[in-house]
Parts: structure tokens; sequence; C-alpha cells
């Protein structure tokens, strides 16, 4: 006799009927769960997309974001500003031809050895990174040309893993804002094959993404990331998937970044509204207590509030996501300066693994006060202002304190609850209250000047402009090679030796907000576009009029 039929035959009929009904009860809850998050998507999706008389009286009521810039600008006052504008076009013309002469097609140019290297999978990151800021330059030449490279590529042909974080914001978010600004379809096309390709990196339980993935099918191998994923990684992707499914009509990209933003809410942490840095992507559940708004989380915090003025009152939960975050930061991470004769300034600190606080502040920190200045607007938070202008000031310092007047990687700031012990011989030419610098700019990094930008654009004030200028004057100086600006090993020594890096956002960022820090206001004006973490322009809702074509 079967076994397995001896032993059901000896189950009373009574039980059976139990085991049967619960077998039901799960199937049944299950299938219910299923259909409320169904559900939920789908009103969550209605209020973005197709609710339109909600979404038109929200947008229609938003809070202007830009300065009322009098009409009446001196000659003197517009011969400067078009000076100033006309040399960073100058330096924009410097590296781009330097570019094409070198590195055509490659994704970066290495400016000193005059040679081209690939780092993001060999698609011409230069070239679509710098697509907007042609655009906007009024390059239409450069620009066209660059466009037939794009209507050429192949998303699934590369033989390297792809960085999906920096896919979407270099790439995509690139091709996005090169549709919106030329209502060239070639941008949009492709925009969707690529969005399409990426797919696959969310295939798992959390729906978080992989932090690389193969996306040529051939060579597709499945296996979760060493130690986690980066939250900056990992949570970065709402602007762009969002605005993708509004121009394609495609509802797939909004559901997973919606998704995304729910598992990472919804997971432990030991602060309200400061998320740790590393996130285990296979459970959703962060991995230790280290935070920061500056390196592996700056982007996260970045996108709570500008998904908000993207999209407005549909999506509220990024708002108090952002609140929250913004409250908890003020409590923990803002600390007065210990420098004695700057103590108006402010700095931004971190949390080490354990929780504990460290004075360290990162160069990538600095696009913080930009944030804090459109969240005082946008959300009628008139301190977050004052805080902006405070830690500005911190991060125009941290430039000029350096023999270069090129800022640092990171600085530490000295605080009571740290032991410092750097060797101050070392560091002597330090202000006193500063005790550590990691010296290189290996990156050209643009988050000073980004902020420097949003803060002229809110307030008016044109020391905003001189600041900058005083920045770019000094990477003219001390980052300009025959072929293009390369990264520099130590801003404290002179002369610096050169990296010989020129990443593809040094073209995107670094100078196109320098370019629109001394251009008219209402060129790209922040009541029109929010750009993503790449320095890409993307329309608000309130502005594009067929927002809502596709999902009629």
């Amino acid at each position: 006799m079967n076994f397995t039929k001896s032993c059901t035959n000896k189950i009373p009929s009574r039980l059976k009927n139990r085991i049967l009904y619960a077998i039901i009860l799960i199937i049944s809850i299950g299938l219910l769960t299923y259909q409320l998050i169904v559900l939920d998507y789908q009103f969550e999706l209605t209020n973005v997309f197709n609710d339109k008389q909600k979404v038109q009286n929200n947008t229609s009521q938003f809070p202007k974001i830009q300065y009322d810039f009098p009409l009446n600008e001196t000659a003197e006052e517009k011969s400067i500003r078009e000076q100033r504008r006309e040399s960073v076009k100058n330096g924009f013309l410097h590296a781009w031809r330097g570019y094409t002469k070198y590195a055509w097609g490659l994704d970066e140019l290495s400016p000193v050895s005059n040679n081209g290297r690939n780092k993001f999978n060999g698609w011409g990151a230069t070239i679509v990174d710098a697509l907007d800021t042609l655009w906007i330059m009024d390059l239409k030449d450069e620009f066209n040309v660059s466009r037939e490279f794009v209507s050429k590529l192949n998303f699934t042909n590369s033989n390297d893993g792809t960085n999906v974080f920096e896919t979407i914001i270099r790439y995509l978010g690139g091709l996005l804002s090169a549709f919106e600004l030329s209502d060239d379809h070639i941008f949009l096309e492709k925009a969707k094959e690529l969005g399409g390709a990426l797919l696959y990196a969310f295939n798992n339980d959390t729906g978080l993404p992989y932090n690389n993935v193969h996306l040529n099918p051939d060579l597709r191998v499945q296996r979760p990331p060493y130690g986690g994923g980066l939250l900056a990684e990992v949570g970065t992707l709402c602007l762009e998937f969002t605005k993708l499914s509004q121009l394609t009509g495609d509802n797939e990209f909004f559901f997973i970044a919606n998704n995304i933003t729910k598992v990472i809410s919804n997971a432990n942490k030991t602060i309200p509204g400061l998320y740790p840095i590393k996130i285990d992507q296979a459970t959703g559940n962060f991995i230790n207590d280290a935070v920061s708004f500056g390196a592996n989380g700056d982007s996260f915090y970045e996108y709570l509030l500008k998904e908000f003025i993207l999209v407005g009152d549909a999506l509220d939960k990024y708002r108090r996501m952002y609140i929250e975050s913004v409250e908890s930061m003020y409590k923990y991470l803002i600390k007065e300066s210990p420098i004695n004769d700057r103590p108006e300034l402010l700095f931004l600190g971190e949390l080490s693994i354990n929780g504990y606080f460290v004075g360290k502040m990162g160069h990538l920190s600095c696009f913080v006060p930009g944030l804090l200045a459109l969240g005082s607007k946008f959300l009628n938070r008139p301190k977050d202002l004052e805080t902006a202008k405070r830690l500005a000031e911190t991060c125009y310092f941290l430039n000029r304190m350096t023999s270069t007047g090129i800022g640092g990687e990171e600085v530490w700031f000295k605080v009571v609850e740290e032991k410092n012990t750097t060797n101050n011989e070392i560091h002597k030419r330090l202000p006193d209250g500063i005790y550590r610098l990691s010296p290189g700019y290996s990156l050209l990094r643009p988050e000073t000047i980004e902020s420097l930008f949003i803060l002229y654009r809110i307030t008016g004030d044109k020391k905003y402009q001189d600041q900058g200028w005083d920045i770019w004057q000094s990477l003219e100086k001390w980052c300009k090679t025959p072929a293009g600006y390369s990264g520099l090993h130590d801003v404290n020594s002179i002369p610096p030796a050169k990296n010989d890096g020129m990443e593809s956002f040094f073209l995107a960022e670094t100078l196109k907000y320098l370019y629109l820090l001394f251009s008219p206001p209402d060129l790209i004006s922040l009541d029109t576009y929010v750009f993503n973490t790449e320095a890409h322009p993307l329309l608000r809702m309130s502005e594009n009029h067929d927002f809502f074509a596709n999902f009629d």
C-alpha cells in the first residue's frame, strides 16, 4: 500500500476539511494582498496621471520658487554677466573639442594623456550627458552631430556590466531632458529602449535594483550584490522613471519607482527620517546605522523633494518623508562652526556605522544648501533658507581656504565627540577648527556651484554669482589642460598635480550650472523645470500641457 495514501486515510475527515479550509484561506489572503498592492499602485498612478482636475488644481497653486528679478539690468551688470557666461561657454567648447578630437564615442576624455576611456558601458557617456548643455548653450551644430550618434546606440550589445544608478542618472536622464528641450522623438525612443533594457535589474523579491547587471541577454547572470546596495544608488530613480511613464504611457516604470520608495520607507531605522547608507536588496533591511547626506546617501534625499516638485500633492508621501528627514538632519547632523573667526558658519556631519556623530563634511554634501533653498520656497519653510545660506557660506569657505581656491573631497571639523589625532604639523595650513583634509578634487565636482546657482535664482543676491566666478577662475587656472579640464590630486599644493580624468558630469553639471548662473533667470527657470541629480532639467507637471495625453 502507498505510504502517503495510508497516512492520509488515517487523518479524520474533520481535520481534512480544516486543512482544506486553511489552504483556501491562505490562498485567499494572498490574492487579497496582491489585489490591495495593485489597487494601491493604481490609486497612486491615477492621482499622478489621470485625475486631471485635481492635479491641475494642485499645480496651479504651486508657490513661486524664483526671485522676482528686476527687468532693468544696468548696462554694466549685463556686460559683466555676459562676459562671465561667455567665458564658461568657451570653457565648455574647449572641453568638448578635446573630447571630440581624442575620445569621440568613448565615455570620457583623459585630458592630460589625450586618450579616451570607457567607464559607463562604452555608449559615449559624455555625449549623452552633455546633450542638454549643448542645447541650452545654443550649440546646435554640435547637438545635431551628437543626435546622429545617439540614434545608432544599442543598449543591449555591451559586453560589460552596467552600473544601474550611473546609467539612469547620466544616460536616461540625459535622453529625457534632450527630448523635452528639443521635442526630437529619437531621444524619447532611445530613452524607452534603455528603460526597457534596465527592467531586468529589478527582478528580485523586493524590487530594489541590483548594483550592476548585464543588459546583454546572452551574458545575464543573476547575482545578488556583495555587501548590499548603497542608499543613493538604490533610491535614486523616481524622477527619471516617473517622467518616462508620463512621456510613454508605460506605467511599469512608475510602479518600480514607487515600490522602491515604499520598501525604503518601511525599512527599520534608528532615527526617523535618517536612512542608513547600506541596504540589503534581498530583504529590504538596512545593514548598519551609518547616515550621510553626502557620499552614498545624497541623491535619495534630493529626490524626495524633487519628486514632489515634479508631481505635486498626488504623491504627498514624498513631502512627508522629506520634511521628516530635514527635521532629523537639524537635530542630529547640523552643527555650529568650530572655526574661531567664522562662527556664523554651519557644517553638516555624518553618523558612523554605530550611529555616532562624525564631523566629516564631504564636497558632495554641498548640494544640501541648494536643496534646502528649494524646499524653503516650495514648502514654505523660511528657516530652511537661512540654514541654506549658512551652509553655502561654509561650502564656499572650504573652497577658498585652500591654496588653489578649490575645495577638497572631504574635511573634518573638530567636535567634542571625536578624538582628533591627526598630526597638526601635516595640516598646519588648515584653519583652526578643521583638523583634516582629503585634498583631492578628483572628479571636477559641481555641488557647491549647484547650490550657488539655486540660491542666486531664489534670492537674487549677486554675491552668489561672484562666488561662482571665483571658483570658475580657479578651475580655469589649475584644472585646464590643452585638451580639456582635469581633476587634481591635491588642492593644497602649488602647482597641483592633475589626475588625467574629466568626468562626463563636468560638462553636464559643473559647466551647465555655471552657465545658468550667469544667464538670464528665465533660461531653465526653477518654476518650470526640476533638475535630476545629474543636472538634467525635466519639465514639471504644471508646465507640460500634454502631460496626460498618453494615459487617456
